[in-house]
């Protein structure tokens, strides 16, 4: 019996994905949808109540969940307990009622299979044998409901170890919610009451039920999350974990004390007849107590699977991506290279808007709306900040780069960090380690472009993906190398009468300079120390860099002819940051932006981290994590702003009705194919 057929597949499944789910204090990115459209690691990141299941659909999942185990336990019971009381048979019918109705609401959209069709027979069919003669024949539908109630609990988690422990959970939460049914209606039973009184047997079955519920359900926190007491309090799916941990270990400790102190006053006749009603009288409180801890665990326990999946812990050395929610919606959170030292954090969302910010300074971050109710915060008057211990940084823009930014200074062992906004604060765990080695470039001017670069590993294979290595800065791509000789090649084709070279001091923008400046003099093309007039602009330097020279080059357009023969961009400069400050530029790319591969890496990122920019960097790392191919040979694309969108939009999205889509590569503008980079070679 496969998921697949399951009776409610748009209630069992795990939270749909599409958006940033933030749950509480510190949230993550929901699972990924696997398939053709997004290929992508099945559970990357998680979070908590933005995009998770509607309410109604999880009010649906509850009843249907919480009914079945009643069921299931009210027949699992019967051969050890007896003949129902007529208040047990009453429950039991009310919650087959609650399942039918739930699976009739559900298959009003997804129609009727016989998978559900025997759910409800079974359901139905518990309380109608209770009221017969030989209600022990209620055992069988009940074990039938029992696996049904083992495969919808499960549909929380992926694994085959995390589904045992589901089904684990759900056996063992149904006898102990019968159990507990079956004690509180026999309370106040007259001696003459149907059946003989089991309740001896019956709460030592509970005691050992629960203690095996318990245990699963912690061990399930250990295996699949959440991973850090923050997020375990702090977050719906933990809050609910929890109380699904919790609540049958609070019904074995009451039956428990029933079995040794309330039971064994009587058994010994000890005590007065006051004492001994006293006795009675707080084991049939006690009882209550059992039963409604019983419901409450199996009811958190159904829930799980519309609340967003735990995020994964944070690792020393692995880039930390998660969501966060400070009052203005969902933003996406990224903390890189995790150890001890500076560390870069970066905020990215649909809300958060970053004005020009390529002047000398950067310009502080801002949302598109402000969010109401909340005043300046530790950002001046931004109210977007990163706090460390008693050290606030104000979160601010970087040039080229998307998004809000902070260099903080994470000591040794640090924990967690708040992020804030106005008047509130959210907490995130964090794990930087003891060990200080960092990558060259990590936290630098190049430290965007290297998250960028990790994240995309981390979008195509998970948590495990993102250890940060080796920054793209830190070495030039023989590609690259070549595509930027054959890009002066066709400059030199083209007569251009100098080029003015726009590099930085990192490693890869070093050599591509050399490459540059051999090529021309190979050419014959002087090397002009700035942009003159006809001639062209080719940078090579990293996005910081690049989004200022170019942005130099245009504004000096406005008031003399500038960079006429063009402004040509290396490949790893096709990002909307840099894009997006020149008024028109040519890049040499492998790949077209909006070919199927480097659209289905759009959609993969725009789905795990919204508000994410994509990059060359980051599709190069992605593809590489997916085992395939940015083909070659290279060819010159134009990038130009323009109003009509020119990005496939991720499912959810609509960045054209309500400004650029901040998940296409030039938002606003389009990139598109001009001509082959292949120039004529000289004999």
């Amino acid at each position: 019996m496969t998921m697949s057929v399951t009776l409610l597949p748009y209630l069992v499944a795990p939270v749909p994905a599409g958006g940033l789910l933030p749950a509480g204090p510190a949230g993550t990115v929901p699972a990924l949808v696997a398939g053709a459209v997004v290929p992508a690691h099945p559970a990357v990141l998680a979070a908590g109540p933005f995009d998770g299941a509607p309410a109604g659909i999880a009010v649906a999942r509850l009843v249907l969940l919480t009914g079945l185990a009643l069921v299931a336990g009210a027949g699992l019971v019967r051969p050890v307990a007896g003949p129902p009381l007529r208040a047990e048979r009453v429950v039991a019918a009310a919650a087959a009622l609650a399942v039918a109705g739930a699976a009739v609401a559900a298959t009003t959209r997804s129609g009727w299979t016989a998978w559900g069709i025997g759910l409800v027979a079974v359901a139905v069919a518990v309380p109608v044998l209770l009221g017969t003669r030989r209600p022990v024949t209620a055992a069988l539908p009940g074990a039938a409901a029992t696996g049904f109630l083992a495969v919808l609990l499960a549909s929380a988690r992926s694994g085959p170890v995390a589904t045992a422990l589901d089904a684990g959970y759900a056996v063992a939460a149904a006898l102990l919610t019968g159990a507990a049914l079956h004690l509180l209606t026999r309370r106040g039973a007259a001696p003459g009451a149907p059946g003989r009184d089991r309740s001896a047997p019956l709460e030592w079955i509970a005691v050992v039920a629960g203690v095996l519920a318990t245990a699963v359900a912690f061990a399930q926190i250990l295996l699949t999350g959440p991973f850090s007491g923050i997020d375990l309090v702090g977050t719906g799916y933990g809050r609910a974990a929890l109380a699904a941990a919790l609540a049958p270990a609070v019904v074995t400790g009451v039956l428990a004390f029933d079995l040794f102190a309330g039971r064994g006053t009587a058994r010994t006749g000890t005590g007065t007849g006051r004492a001994r009603a006293r006795a009675a009288a707080l084991r049939e409180r006690t009882r209550t107590v059992a039963a409604v801890a019983a419901v409450l665990g199996v009811a958190a326990a159904s829930v799980l699977a519309a609340l967003p999946v735990p995020a994964a812990a944070a690792e020393p050395g692995r880039l930390l991506a998660r969501g966060v929610d400070l009052g203005s919606g969902p933003l996406t959170l990224v903390v890189t290279p995790m150890r001890p030292g500076p560390n870069l954090v970066q905020l990215t969302g649909p809300g958060l808007v970053v004005p020009d910010a390529t002047g000398p300074d950067p310009a502080p971050v801002t949302t598109a709306e402000p969010m109401a109710g909340h005043g300046p915060g530790p950002a001046g008057g931004t109210g977007f900040g990163v706090r460390v211990a008693d050290r606030e940084v104000p979160v601010t823009a970087r040039p080229g780069a998307p998004g809000g930014w902070a260099l903080v200074d994470l000591p040794a062992g640090t924990r967690s960090l708040d992020v804030l906004a106005g008047g509130i604060s959210r907490t995130v765990p964090v794990d930087v380690g003891s060990d200080r080695v960092a990558p060259a470039g990590a936290t630098g001017p190049d430290g965007p472009e290297c998250a960028s670069a990790v994240l995309g590993a981390v979008v195509a294979a998970g948590p495990a993906a993102g250890a940060v290595g080796a920054c793209p800065a830190e070495s030039l791509r023989p590609a690259d190398e070549r595509a930027l000789r054959d890009t002066v090649r066709s400059l030199a084709v083209r007569g251009a009468p100098g080029i003015a070279l726009a590099a930085d001091a990192s490693p890869r923008s070093r050599a591509a300079a050399d490459a540059v400046r051999a090529e021309a003099a190979a050419a014959g093309i002087p090397v002009l120390p700035q942009a003159g007039a006809d001639g062209a602009l080719v940078v090579v330097s990293g996005w910081q860099d690049a989004a200022r020279a170019v942005r130099e080059v245009a504004l000096a357009a406005h008031d003399t002819p500038t960079a006429l023969g063009g402004t040509y961009l290396a490949p790893w400069l096709l990002t909307g940051g840099v894009l997006g400050t020149a008024q028109s530029a040519v890049l040499p790319l492998p790949f077209g932006p909006q070919e199927p591969l480097p659209q289905r890496y759009v959609r993969a990122l725009a789905a795990t981290a919204p508000g994410s920019a994509p990059s060359t960097s980051g599709l190069l790392a992605w593809a590489d994590a997916t085992g395939q191919r940015i083909e070659e040979p290279f060819g010159l694309y134009g990038a130009a702003p323009v109003a009509v969108p020119m990005s496939i939009e991720p499912p959810g999205e609509s960045g054209h009705h309500g400004g650029p889509n901040t998940a296409a590569w030039f938002p606003g503008g389009a990139v598109v194919h001009i001509g082959p980079l292949a120039v004529p070679t000289t004999p």
